[in-house]
């Protein structure tokens, strides 16, 4: 009897790291988030952006009422702060979207969205996280965030 619900355990714990590895597969927007000094007091952090087919994920600055543009909100930060606004590479498209009624700019494929920090001294951080809005032809994702952390020369 014990080895039946041994065996039952193992199944259950096997089908459920299954979906949960399914589901991951199934995102549909993913980021790599990448921090790079780019001199001696700035440093650069990069979202590269993988979007899957059929997929968009929405460009800095749209107007109010219309889908979640991407946006960096630091949360903290120790002698850095954000520098110029946040910068979008890759081939944007700019159309009108029935769903929002309006004309929006958007990427497929993949974008990286980047935003430089001034630092000053030895020792600094900053933590926040981009905000984004992804959406296809029929459904939006919630908003999301990607998590960036960078304390001195490390990047979590």
């Amino acid at each position: 009897m014990k080895r039946i619900l041994k065996l039952a355990a193992i199944a259950v714990m096997s089908a459920m790291a299954g979906m949960v590895a399914s589901a991951q597969d199934n995102e549909p927007v993913r980021f790599n988030v990448t921090k790079e000094h780019v001199s001696a007091d700035i440093v650069q952090v990069k979202f590269e952006a993988v979007i899957a087919d059929g997929w968009h994920v929405y460009s800095t600055g749209l107007e109010e009422g219309g889908p979640v543009s991407a946006a960096l909100v630091v949360e903290s930060a120790k002698n850095a702060r954000p520098e110029d606004t946040l910068k979008a590479e890759g081939k944007e498209i700019s159309a009108y979207d029935s769903m929002f009624g309006m004309d929006v700019r958007y990427f497929e494929d993949k974008v990286v969205f980047i935003q430089n920090f001034k630092v000053k001294g030895s020792r600094f951080s900053a933590k926040g996280c981009l905000e984004y809005g992804a959406c296809n032809d029929t459904m939006c994702l919630p908003p999301s965030s990607v998590e960036f952390t960078f304390d001195e020369s490390v990047l979590k």
